[in-house]
């Protein structure tokens, strides 16, 4: 009887270029849009990525925004390859974890989720796209910082920054001088071609009325005629929240798990790995 002939090892490459993880987050571009806009423009958030490699051929990646305090992490790939990625190359504390289902049980030797949740990936284009307009928004800017903070809350203080307002696409609605709605983009990249929608709020009192689907159009509308695919998440229970987003033609692309989560103690990756070994 003859062996089977063993696999090239897998081995971590911390010197992969953006060009080649780009070429391979390219394979699911809309899962791995935020990523995809962070690996272009590495300098604005503090970005960081690692690729693990077998036999030259790259197996995997993870992406670290270590510029921003809640460190979001996108990580894709072979759950063997993610694995020893997360063993040996991160050392974060804490992240906040974006990954396709299937590679959970590999992140999770080395990392625990506190909490999980089931998000769908929804993508629009200039072909699905259905404008929505109910109301009179404008385009946030600079100047109105300090009023996107008041709405955000004081803890969104350190996230918004005139820097950003100038960068990103914001759009709100003002009543008697206060911003009560406001959407805007997340990230955006004119290499990748890509942009995120998010952080829609509406002040409590004036919810129900479609400002944040007025506010989403206007951020759309304007990320379309810079970006080729425009992406948001949603919590896949948000029924009302998926319907507004399909009315203005988002369509569902696939679904990840979201949620922060700690590394785990030496001894319990310790503990994980010989339950590892013994099955």
């Amino acid at each position: 009887m003859t062996a089977a002939p063993l696999l090239p090892e897998i081995k971590i490459d911390v010197h992969t270029s953006a060009e080649e993880a780009r070429a391979f987050l390219e394979r699911d571009r809309i899962l791995a849009a935020y990523a995809l806009a962070d690996i272009d423009q590495p300098d604005i958030e503090g970005s960081r990525w690692w690729a693990a490699r077998r036999d030259g051929e790259i197996q995997a990646v993870v992406l670290v925004v270590e510029g921003l305090p809640f460190r979001p992490c996108f990580a894709t790939g072979s759950p063997d390859a993610l694995g020893l990625i997360f063993r040996e190359a991160i050392r974060e504390p804490r992240l906040l974890l974006a990954t396709p289902p299937r590679c959970r049980l590999a992140i999770e030797a080395t990392y625990r989720f506190e909490r999980v949740d089931q998000m769908l990936r929804m993508v629009v284009n200039v072909s699905t796209f259905r404008p929505r307009l109910t109301h009179r928004v404008r385009r946030l800017r600079s100047e109105d910082l300090d009023a996107v903070i008041d709405l955000y809350g004081h803890a969104s203080r350190t996230y918004f920054t005139a820097e950003r307002m100038r960068r990103e696409i914001y759009f709100g609605i003002y009543q008697g001088g206060a911003l009560v709605s406001a959407a805007g983009t997340h990230v955006r990249s004119e290499g990748a071609s890509i942009a995120a929608v998010g952080n829609v709020l509406t002040r409590l009192a004036y919810r129900g009325r479609g400002m944040a689907t007025s506010c989403t159009s206007a951020v759309t509308e304007a990320a379309l005629e810079q970006h080729r695919d425009v992406v948001l998440n949603v919590r896949h229970d948000n029924a009302p929240a998926v319907a507004v987003y399909d009315r203005l033609g988002y369509r569902t692309h696939g679904t990840f798990l979201e949620g922060p989560a700690v590394r785990r103690a030496a001894w319990e990756r310790l503990f994980g790995a010989l339950k590892e070994k013994k099955a």
